[in-house]
């Protein structure tokens, strides 16, 4: 297996532990090559082996030290198929191996942008994966899509308690592709009767991000409604999916072309969402809420707020069940997993 890092403390990538400890328990044996590696706790029959990002290592010795790092194990043990996970370099990388030893590489890719490395990964693979048709948006017969992955029973529908105010929450990273400066424009401007709370949950992942962070928070302020704002910062899976149990509407305003995972989460935690991504609303035209798909602008961000404020608590419940059923329905850890299991042990038969 092939991913971007390895690390329990990744703002955006530590996800990626629970692929590989569900993929552990359905195969022998894992090895993960990856770019960089911190801290980790993995099964038994998993190793990890980074070809040296988080020592500061050049893009060349990157390249020799994945090549031998991965004849190492060849030599060492019987490897039956490669799944790269959104790191197409290192598919490319690979394609030599591949044709010496006949070994098939599915590639999983999960974002609206398709850089020239992807495109040539995408010739070289032998299958492609991704949760949906947004997420990978080259023309391909090679690509199946196979839904996002999260945690199920973590993320559990729950009934909320009508309290005082509208509590609406945004999860992810603050990042200027996220609109969170469009969500606070339009909530000051939010000519609202009743009682509200903002909740912004994440961080950045970059210096360019926490310098954009900084900037959301000096925006808040300048607001006559700073005081019904709050930025929590990053927190844990655990942390979000308690945050989201308490939660009466989701926001996402996300341009990144592919289907969040945090949407997906707030989905299936009976959070009602409202979003501008193009995946979202593919899926709500597809799941009959096609008026919560809306335009990123703080004018469509208001009407459909006020629209949800003024529900009744049966009619927004029914919104959140059915929203709910189609992230548990089509989107968990153990559903994709399936999935994905079917495509690399079907690859792994080809290349027999």
């Amino acid at each position: 297996m092939f991913n971007l890092a390895v690390d329990q403390e990744h703002v955006t990538l530590a996800f990626g532990l629970r692929w590989i400890e569900t993929l552990s328990r359905r195969y022998e044996h894992i090895d993960v090559v990856t770019m960089t590696a911190g801290a980790y706790q993995l099964p038994a029959n998993v190793r990890v082996w980074s070809v040296g990002r988080e020592h500061g290592y050049s893009e060349l010795r990157r390249a020799l030290r994945f090549y031998g790092i991965v004849w190492h194990i060849m030599r060492e043990r019987r490897i039956d198929v490669v799944f790269t996970h959104m790191i197409p370099i290192f598919a490319v990388l690979f394609w030599p191996v591949a044709r010496l030893t006949g070994l098939r590489n599915v590639l999983w890719y999960a974002h609206g942008a398709t850089p020239r490395t992807l495109r040539i990964a995408h010739r070289l693979v032998d299958r492609v994966v991704s949760p949906t048709p947004e997420s990978f948006r080259l023309p391909s017969s090679k690509v199946t899509f196979i839904g996002h992955g999260v945690e199920g029973e973590r993320f559990r529908a729950v009934a909320r308690q009508p309290g005082p105010a509208l509590r609406i929450i945004t999860v992810g990273r603050t990042a200027p592709s996220k609109g969170l400066d469009v969500l606070i424009e339009a909530l000051a401007r939010w000519r609202h009767d009743g009682e509200w709370r903002l909740t912004v949950v994440g961080g950045g992942t970059s210096d360019s991000e926490a310098a954009y962070a900084d900037d959301l928070r000096r925006l808040a302020l300048g607001t006559p409604v700073a005081h019904r704002i709050v930025f929590t910062g990053r927190k844990s899976s655990e942390e979000v999916a308690a945050v989201l149990a308490g939660a009466d509407v989701f926001v996402n305003l996300s341009e990144t072309g592919s289907l969040d995972k945090a949407i997906v989460e707030a989905m299936a935690s009976g959070c009602p969402v409202i979003s501008s991504n193009d995946a979202f609303g593919s899926i709500a035209r597809a799941g009959g809420f096609a008026q919560y798909v809306i335009a990123r602008t703080p004018e469509a961000v208001r009407a459909a707020l006020s629209e949800l404020a003024e529900m009744s608590p049966a009619a927004r419940q029914a919104l959140a069940d059915r929203q709910s059923e189609i992230a548990h329905r089509s989107h968990t850890l153990d559903g994709l997993m399936g999935r994905l299991c079917g495509v690399l042990d079907a690859e792994a038969k080809r290349g027999a």
